[in-house]
């Protein structure tokens, strides 16, 4: 791993592995022209023909207690509460439970159907992948991925319970592609140009996935890194500014041609 002013920077290497940090980004550069992505109907159909194209839902979580904290509570947060343990893998609020309830309206009003749901291990994004797709998709499996996770920083917010935990109190999520208990990644720290890259390997592992219609329930800053990497064919709201707490941005992403 990288050190930088003492701080652990999440690259990718061979002794970054072995500590438990699974994105391998050095090679990353490379997907940048790989594939295109283009905004979508949630509705588009997907031809039998089009096996190497997806329709993919980026969904970001809805409002945590970390995000009403440094709302309403702005000095505090940001003086003291942002690395508390008490905003430990912070979980939503109640009304982060409501917008959840208007996702799922939206979901059904929109007709989208996934085949999949990949959400990232926190709290906040499997409370917000079963609140919003479990009463249209109650037999469509939910998979947890650490490969998009939000930007490794300072906040404790991102901090990940055990998965021994999560288990329990999601007995209906996949776990099985986190390989450790414990959080290894929260000594990382990162900037947006290695999140962009994590983004790149994590659309390129879509990509080989057998089902063409994908929900991924993840993070703003992930998802406005991941939109950059793309600004030459995504409309400019999609990386000018963070997706809203809840929020459903639709695209179906192909090979470059």
């Amino acid at each position: 791993s990288t050190v930088k002013k003492g701080v652990r920077v999440l690259y990718a290497s061979t002794n970054a592995r072995r500590m438990g940090i699974s994105v391998d980004i050095t090679k990353a550069a490379e997907l940048r022209n790989k594939y295109t992505l283009l905004e979508a109907d949630p509705s588009m159909h997907l031809s039998e023909s089009s096996k190497s194209s997806k329709l993919i839902a980026f969904v970001r979580h809805a409002e945590g207690i970390h995000n009403a904290a440094a709302s309403e509570h702005e000095r505090e947060f940001y003086s003291a509460l942002f690395n508390s343990r008490v905003m430990w893998d912070a979980a939503l609020t109640q009304t982060g439970a409501d917008q959840c309830e208007r996702l799922h309206s939206e979901i059904e009003k929109s007709g989208l159907n996934v085949d999949i749901i990949l959400a990232s291990p926190l709290t906040r994004t499997l409370q917000t992948a079963i609140l919003s797709f479990n009463q249209t998709h109650p037999r469509t499996k939910i998979i947890a991925e650490e490969m998009c996770r939000e930007r490794m920083e300072v906040y404790a917010s991102e901090g990940r319970t055990p998965i021994r935990r999560l288990r329990a109190l999601f007995p209906q999520v996949d776990f099985s592609r986190i390989k450790n208990d414990g959080d290894e990644w929260w000594s990382t720290r990162e900037n947006d140009e290695q999140v962009g890259l994590r983004s790149l390997v994590f659309l390129d592992h879509l990509m080989q996935l057998p089902y063409q219609r994908i929900a991924v329930v993840t993070h703003s800053v992930f998802l406005q890194c991941l939109y950059r990497e793309f600004r030459s064919s995504l409309p400019s709201e999609f990386y000018s500014q963070r997706q809203g707490f809840a929020a459903m941005r639709v695209v179906t992403a192909s090979l470059t041609q």
